[in-house]
């Protein structure tokens, strides 16, 4: 099992989409857009888990619009004939990883229905964060959602805490 940063390996692009694709369908040319997006300088990063040669997993980490330590993980995805084998395990553990090896304080992400899965790891119920983009970088420490909310339309936000404060 390896993993792959997607901006520095275009050839697993086209099979990461397609694999994306099997729970959110999207324009191929919007889906490899943001994953051969290049990082600014660290994040975003888009990962692939890869096993024989094939993509089987993937994750994208991106900073939070909200504090420059925080970090939102996002399409989080093992393919269906791999699932129940611990790899979704392994994959939230090189995406903890990664995000701890950038000095993030904490980890966010919204799931509807993994909930329990995500509390293995340590994730307990969070609050709504954005993501950084190049449209809403001007905002940077700015919180426009509501910290109390952890529901939203059926989603849960969950957050773990990456050092100890």
């Amino acid at each position: 099992m390896h993993f792959f940063s997607l901006h520095e390996n275009a050839s697993l692009v086209e099979e990461t989409c397609s694999l994306l694709d099997t729970c959110w369908p999207k324009s191929r040319f919007a889906r490899r857009r943001k994953l051969e997006s290049p990082p600014r300088p660290q994040l975003p990063v888009s990962v692939a888990m890869v096993k024989d040669e094939k993509v089987i997993g993937h994750y994208r980490l991106s900073e939070s619009l909200e504090n420059e330590r925080w970090c939102v993980v996002e399409s989080v995805i093992v393919s269906a004939q791999h699932r129940g084998l611990g790899l979704g395990l392994k994959l939230m553990q090189h995406c903890l990883d990664l995000a701890d090896s950038l000095s993030m304080d904490e980890i966010f992400l919204s799931t509807k229905d993994k909930m329990g899965f995500y509390a293995k790891l340590g994730f307990v119920d969070g609050f709504p964060v954005s993501i950084l983009s190049k449209v809403n970088a001007m905002f940077r420490g700015k919180h426009f959602l509501d910290k109390s909310v952890t529901k939203t339309d059926g989603v849960t936000w969950m957050s773990c805490k990456l050092v100890d404060s």
